[in-house]
């Protein structure tokens, strides 16, 4: 059973890992989970590496500067111009922050983004992470990708609008699905990634009632969350064309498969700039009760450009609004970790 109170923000869970999620583990570089209780200097996974580092860790004990100094926060980047018109894949004036979340349940935070949701289909947030937290989701990412757990992704589309014959192609990204199983299976290579998946989701079912209430959509279940990459070394200028996530309103003439909502967490590694990095996620923003029947309807309208920076969350509508991944330039690795919400 689902819970119908406002958002519980992200950062309230995700700063209380300011004293866990502290990069790797000394001994076997898992994401560590804690520190040494005398100096705090040196970061473990659990009281197995710690007890098998201490003959050599005792003589230095004291001397290392806390991990929780050097974790120090940094100030917030600068707001974001307004949104404007492409014409091709160059992206626009990257879009405001909508909402920052804050530590506590918040009715005004919740009506916020269930306001952007109905007045444009997207809305913009900052989670409000811990940065130690978010250097232990990246490095996890990382991680992943480096020791191959990434698998191929498909897309697929009718051959013929309204045809049960599905063509498939491969996507430019990567992914690994966070299921129960594979999170069990990986559970120290996952740890941050898990509590991350957990609270997009708790989210989305805490604006569960509103949407109802004031948008008429009911949330039902939602998917696992889905880790992707798009890597500018290994496909230079990877990227995923304008779509929808469930196009059944549009001319392709597919079954409704259920989503109606779009959760996106991006995972980067330091600043992000569209012009030099690319991967920009650009938004049509159409008439968000309706889906264009077509991009090319879709792309007569305004575009919003989103960066993808690190604890940056984009909510969007599945079924309505199309978008689009810019291409990776320049070698850099997008990470993103995505859930979607089924209902009616």
């Amino acid at each position: 059973k689902h819970s119908n109170s406002p958002p519980l923000a992200l950062c309230s869970t995700l700063a209380s890992m300011a004293d866990v999620a502290l990069g790797p583990c000394h001994v076997c570089s898992a994401a560590a989970l804690a520190l040494c209780s005398r100096c705090r200097g040196v970061a473990y996974c659990g009281p197995e590496c710690q007890r098998s580092h201490w003959s050599a860790h005792k003589a230095l004990c004291g001397k290392s500067k806390p991990l929780a100094e050097s974790n120090a926060d940094t100030a917030a980047g600068p707001c974001r111009a307004v949104p404007s018109r492409s014409l091709d894949n160059t992206p626009t004036h990257p879009a405001d922050i909508d909402v920052v979340l804050v530590g506590h349940r918040s009715v005004e935070t919740a009506q916020i983004v269930v306001n952007k949701l109905k007045e444009r289909g997207v809305c913009i947030i900052k989670a409000g992470a811990d940065k130690s937290f978010q250097r232990a989701l990246h490095m996890e990412s990382r991680q992943l990708w480096e020791s191959g757990r990434f698998g191929e992704a498909k897309k697929g589309q009718p051959v013929v609008p309204g045809s049960d014959q599905i063509r498939y192609d491969t996507r430019d990204d990567k992914v690994v699905w966070l299921t129960s199983t594979w999170l069990d299976e990986n559970e120290k290579r996952a740890r941050a990634l898990k509590v991350l998946d957990g609270q997009l989701g708790d989210f989305g079912w805490g604006i569960k009632q509103l949407m109802e209430e004031q948008l008429g959509l009911t949330l039902t279940k939602r998917t696992p969350g889905m880790l992707a990459c798009y890597d500018g070394k290994t496909v230079p200028g990877a990227q995923y064309g304008f779509h929808i996530d469930n196009p059944y309103q549009t001319q392709m003439e597919v079954p409704d498969d259920g989503r109606r909502l779009t959760l996106v967490y991006y995972i980067s590694d330091g600043a992000w700039d569209v012009k030099k990095d690319g991967g920009a996620l650009q938004v049509a923003l159409s008439n968000p009760r309706r889906a264009p029947r077509s991009t090319s309807e879709a792309l007569s309208h305004e575009r919003m450009t989103v960066v993808p920076e690190c604890d940056t969350m984009v909510a969007f509508f599945s079924h309505t609004m199309y978008h689009a991944v810019l291409p990776v330039i320049g070698g850099r690795q997008r990470y993103a970790l995505s859930t979607w919400f089924l209902g009616t």
